[in-house]
């Protein structure tokens, strides 16, 4: 068993996936222009994945999850927007983690892996600032034990999960 997790490391490894949630350093240009510009445009996210269905829900829980947090104002409207979000689904696996006394999947464990970029919006055509970040996370659900749970609400709670972290590494002014 050790050496199939071994070998499911290294391909990883090889495979170029993310493999731990990083954040690249903030500019000091970045930090002055969000102090002054709080207005956030979300685009869809890049998936690299085998489940389409994730593009659309995960842009409209980071939606919701920086609604909440009311730490950038979210709009509709491209053109009146002070800030891009721009991200990408790097992986999204389900594995059974526990089988049953006929070899049945009981309980899954779900990950997904995502990278995102705030940037500002430049009107000299210079490179705009931005902030870079890759989050991980991870759930599980059962289909034979309580608590019950079907896949889509399990991918929907790792979808929050995953919306709540990116609005927590976002940097905010009040952050410093």
């Amino acid at each position: 068993m050790r050496h199939w997790v071994f070998v499911v490391l290294i391909f990883c490894a090889c495979a170029g996936l993310p493999n731990r949630e990083s954040s690249s350093p903030l500019s000091e240009s970045y930090r002055q222009y969000r102090r002054h510009h709080n207005l956030l445009y979300i685009h869809n996210f890049d998936n690299r994945t085998y489940a389409p269905q994730l593009t659309g829900r995960l842009k409209e829980k980071v939606q919701r999850a920086f609604l909440r947090h009311r730490s950038l104002v979210v709009t509709t409207e491209k053109e009146k927007a002070e800030l891009f979000l721009t991200g990408t689904i790097h992986h999204y696996s389900e594995e059974i983690a526990i089988y049953d006394r006929i070899a049945g999947p009981k309980s899954f464990n779900l990950e997904i892996i995502a990278s995102f970029r705030i940037r500002a919006r430049t009107t000299n055509g210079s490179e705009a600032p931005a902030e870079e970040h890759t989050v991980r996370f991870m759930t599980n659900y059962s289909l034979a034990e309580p608590f019950f749970e079907s896949r889509f609400v399990a991918e929907e709670r790792l979808l929050e999960g995953l919306a709540e972290r990116m609005v927590d590494l976002a940097w905010t002014p009040e952050n410093t």
